[in-house]
């Protein structure tokens, strides 16, 4: 299954259209350092640094909630991690090319800062809440679907309101992952290679502790 989900996901990279291709994500305990993998976190799948992980994860953007970049300060097996401290969000960029489509991938860790700083991101309605607007470029991104993870593998898609929010529960303590994607068809060139159109994937991740 797991190996099925990995070749679907490599076909998927470059369609516009697939809900279900791989994504990266932020995993952040506390105010301590944050771990990026790509995979399925439903299915407890994630990619390994010698893998799929290290084709992707080629030289990602992280910062902290001040903006300024974070460096790596490990690795392991199957995720990169990245000496974020303190209080506040910490997100990744890191684009990737497949054929005709640059897939622009974006995650953050963390629902404090209520702007947006990635081009595609779930931004809380109010610091810490479960009321978020999704936003493409700083606008409401309306009807785009968005899935929800919970702590017990639990999955539920949304849609996003004509103002582009959605609102959810958190019933179990743990770890929650929300995932949303945008197409945008703007042909461009990137490091010497066009492309077609540009697929954002974001994620969004926080824990809940109660």
């Amino acid at each position: 299954m797991k190996f099925a989900r990995t070749l679907a996901a490599i076909a998927l990279l470059g369609s516009a259209g697939a809900a279900q291709a791989h994504f990266v994500w932020l995993e952040r305990a506390d105010q301590g350092p944050a771990k990026a993998y790509f995979g399925e976190w439903a299915d407890d799948l994630r990619e390994k640094r010698d893998g799929l992980l290290g084709k992707i994860m080629i030289a990602p953007v992280v910062t902290g909630a001040d903006g300024k970049a974070l460096k790596a300060s490990a690795e392991g097996a199957d995720f990169i991690e990245f000496a974020a401290t303190g209080k506040g969000d910490v997100r990744l960029r890191q684009p990737y090319q497949f054929k005709d489509t640059l897939v622009q991938y974006g995650a953050k860790a963390g629902r404090e800062d209520t702007a947006a700083k990635l081009d595609l991101e779930l931004v809380p309605a109010a610091a810490g809440g479960n009321a978020f607007v999704l936003q493409f470029k700083g606008k409401p991104l309306a009807k785009t679907e968005v899935t929800v993870f919970g702590p017990p593998k639990w999955e539920k898609r949304f849609h996003s309101d004509e103002n582009g929010r959605i609102e959810i529960t958190t019933p179990w303590p743990g770890q929650y992952v929300l995932e949303a994607a945008h197409v945008e068809d703007k042909a461009g060139e990137a490091d010497g290679k066009s492309y077609a159109k540009i697929r954002y994937v974001s994620t969004l991740t926080f824990n809940v502790s109660q």
